[in-house]
């Protein structure tokens, strides 16, 4: 689904004619999309990067949403946990990573590191698609409504469209799951 057939269907769903509801509708699809983005992760929003580091460092993709899993089994370590053991013993970071401003940071003589990371749907407009619209077009769409109830003040529409966009999000979220496991995305993740 494109950005343009999302908003026509978000403005359908609402039937409102009011130019400031209408005029609402980006605003209510970027605060759905940016929502959504924080909290579901599917299989599809996975991408895999070979990274070269300088220093034990990597600029992170422009898409980066999370890790998924670094190197071979390496394990996450907290930004501040991270600082506090480069201070006092380097030697400890041995297998770890963290990620803060913008950067991978991987311990040891390493030249590049593999990741495999979530993709952020990126903002998009007019005929364009991402990964969200493209797989999860009815997840956008419900979490957009229920910014749009937000904004005509109709809280306990909100909270229906909120409640149903995130029972669709598990059930769809579970069903990706499960085509990993069951070898459709042909991938694994150690964590």
């Amino acid at each position: 689904m494109t950005y343009d057939e999302l908003r026509s269907s978000l403005s359908a769903y609402m039937k409102r004619t009011d130019p400031e509801t209408i005029a609402n509708e980006p605003n209510a699809l970027e605060l759905a999309r940016q929502t959504v983005a924080r909290v579901f992760y599917p299989v599809e929003s996975e991408e895999e990067a070979d990274l070269i580091l300088i220093d034990g460092k990597a600029v992170l993709p422009a898409d980066f949403g999370r890790a998924v899993s670094v190197g071979q089994d390496m394990s996450y370590t907290a930004p501040r946990v991270w600082r506090q053991m480069a201070a006092i013993s380097p030697s400890k970071l041995g297998g770890r990573y963290t990620v803060y401003d913008g950067m991978l940071h991987v311990s040891g003589a390493l030249l590049t590191v593999s990741m495999v990371y979530n993709r952020q749907p990126l903002k998009i407009a007019a005929a364009a698609t991402n990964w969200l619209a493209e797989f999860y077009p009815a997840i956008w769409l419900h979490a957009g409504r229920a910014e749009q109830y937000r904004f005509i003040e109709d809280y306990e529409g909100a909270g229906q469209a909120d409640g149903f966009w995130q029972a669709l999000a598990g059930q769809l979220g579970a069903a990706s799951e499960v085509s990993r496991q069951a070898g459709g995305a042909l991938r694994m993740k150690s964590r």
